[in-house]
């Protein structure tokens, strides 16, 4: 139940990614690549100093040297890039704030269900949840992008990813 669990969660993270691309693609077709990226960082940032702060505030500091095991210094890094993040994203929709989260619940993700699932099992259902979030973004032209249509063949390449997935994991485990 645990190990069904944890490839739900890494599906689920893997599509986050493909969100988290489209994210990407329109800031980068308003602001620039670069631009994009930066944002995406920041929030990135944000969010685990919020964590760790979170953490720190509640007796569980960050298991880091000081003064990075301090509350304050993700409290000020947690405001230093939100301010970073509202300036940035001025005239862009709101929903942009949430696009580096994606890519803090892969490294999260990542550093919390590899180890139990196993390093290839987590990422091949990273990707193959990745590439079901990426047709359904296709399919909708998410964020402003071109529609690219779900065709049979590629419904074909989703389910043989899936298949992988069942076949990295070993069917006898």
């Amino acid at each position: 139940m645990v190990e069904a669990l944890s490839l739900l969660a890494a599906l689920a993270i893997g599509f986050g990614a493909a969100v988290q691309t489209s994210m990407l693609g329109a800031m980068g077709r308003a602001r620039g690549p670069a631009e994009a990226a930066w944002l995406s960082v920041l929030t990135t940032a944000c969010g685990l100093a919020v964590i760790l702060g979170a953490r720190a505030l509640r007796g569980d500091p960050p298991m880091l040297p000081a003064p990075l095991d301090r509350a304050w210094v993700y409290i000020a890094a947690a405001l230093a890039t939100a301010a970073g993040i509202a300036v940035g994203l001025r005239g862009l929709n709101p929903s942009f704030a949430v696009s580096g989260l994606f890519g803090l619940a892969f490294i999260v993700g990542a550093a919390t269900l590899a180890p139990r699932i196993g390093i290839a099992l987590f990422i091949s259902a990273a990707i193959a949840g990745q590439l079901i979030g990426a047709m359904t973004m296709d399919q909708i032209g998410a964020f402003g992008a071109a529609v690219h249509t779900v065709t049979p063949m590629r419904l074909v390449g989703g389910a043989l990813l899936l298949l992988g997935v069942v076949l990295v994991r070993g069917l006898g485990r």
